[in-house]
């Protein structure tokens, strides 16, 4: 069982769109780690790493 996270989300609710535009992001090889992500998703740094931790939770 994987351990249980209560934080990760950078204080953000999951946006509509954000599902999405992650799980397309990653079908084009983009990767969560690179400095391009922000620009690549058009969103800031703390987003970046609001999306990653939402796309692991939604599975």
């Amino acid at each position: 069982m994987d351990k249980l996270r209560f934080s990760g989300h950078e204080t953000f609710i999951v946006r509509t769109f954000w599902p999405k535009k992650g799980y397309d992001f990653i079908k084009q090889g983009g990767k969560f780690s690179s400095e391009d992500a922000v620009v690549e998703l058009g969103v800031g740094k703390n987003m970046v790493l609001s999306i990653n931790f939402y796309l692991k939770a939604l599975g």
